[in-house]
Order: structure tokens, then C-alpha cells, then sequence
């Protein structure tokens, strides 16, 4: 909030209504996306080994965590992420940085490539697949932004796709230790 306040005034909650989108529809947009993600997250551990090896690193890095964690960790990084990457980076990245016709989709892509890029892992070799999916899924929310006008879309989104991958990777891989391999 204070670097949007910094930057020329921008609302990090909400950007334009020019869609005039209700935010229970919002919120249902938000979920939506991420129960679809997180479908796709398990078909994906299902039959591909590299989304295999990606949730064994995860869990050995994070372990088991309880509902209370997973919940806590998701809200804190769906709130804290969105606000920064849409609320802020893209909104200020549209409107002062990029003009003209472009300068939204620009502005998407700029954010979704930083946040992507921010997720790399300690462990490239085997965590860039979290990369990719990063930049992609910065894309779908920051469209959601450009669509909605305001955070709440993508934070529901991140939020969801958080919470039930984090307890997901848990329970089949929280078990493993740091120095283990699978």
C-alpha cells in the first residue's frame, strides 16, 4: 500500500471497475481458477514424474504441515503476492511505465515474468517446472485482474491453489527428509 501510495497514488485492492464485476462473482471467478488448477496440479502428479519429483522436493523441504500452517502460509503469500504483483507491479507497470494501446498486456506480462522469475527454488535443476508454472499462472492472474479490476479474483485463486497443493504435497511427500532422495 505504501509503494502505491509512493508511486503516483494506486490502489492496490482496486484499479478500475470498468467491467462493473459483482466481487462474489469475483470471488467465485477466483475459486474457480484455482479448483481447476489444483485439479490440473494432481492429474499432473498422477502422470508426469517431473511434477512427481517437484511435490517430493516441496515436501522435503516443507514436511508435513498442519491445516492451521497450509492456511496461514497460503492466505499470507495469496494476499501478500497479489497485492504486490497485480495490485502494485502491473497497475503501476500499465499505467506510468508502458502507455498506448499495449501498455495493459504489457504490464501483464512484465509482472507475470517477475513473479515467475521470483520463483525459483534454491534447487533450479529440479524446481524450474515451479518456475514455468509461475510465470504462466501470474499470466491467468493478472488477466483476471485486467478483467475483475480489483485483487480479489486472484488472491481467491492463489489462495486455493496453495492451500490444497501445500496439504497435498504433504501428505504424499512430507514424510521425506532433506537429505533424502526418492
Amino acid at each position: 500500500m505504501l509503494l502505491g501510495t509512493w508511486f503516483g497514488g494506486l490502489d492496490v485492492f482496486v484499479w478500475h471497475n470498468s467491467n462493473a464485476t459483482p466481487f462474489y462473482m469475483d470471488a467465485l471467478l477466483g475459486a474457480g481458477v484455482g479448483v481447476i488448477v489444483v485439479g490440473l496440479s494432481n492429474v499432473l502428479d498422477r502422470y508426469a514424474a517431473w511434477s512427481r519429483e517437484l511435490g517430493r522436493e516441496f515436501g522435503r523441504t516443507l514436511g508435513n504441515m498442519s491445516l492451521t500452517q497450509a492456511f496461514i502460509f497460503a492466505l499470507g503469500s495469496g494476499i501478500g503476492e497479489e497485492l504486490f504483483f497485480r495490485g502494485f507491479l502491473q497497475q503501476l507497470f500499465s499505467g506510468l511505465v508502458f502507455s498506448g494501446a499495449w501498455a495493459d498486456m504489457l504490464g501483464l506480462a512484465c509482472a507475470s515474468l517477475i513473479f515467475g522469475l521470483l520463483h525459483i527454488g534454491p534447487n533450479l535443476k529440479k524446481i524450474w517446472p515451479w518456475t514455468v508454472m509461475a510465470i504462466i499462472l501470474g499470466g491467468v492472474f493478472g488477466a483476471m485482474y485486467l478483467y475483475t479490476g480489483n485483487v480479489l479474483a486472484p488472491i481467491v485463486a492463489h489462495f486455493t491453489i496453495n492451500f490444497f497443493n501445500l496439504q497435498s504435497i504433504g501428505r504424499q511427500y512430507g514424510h521425506l527428509k532433506e537429505d533424502e532422495s526418492a
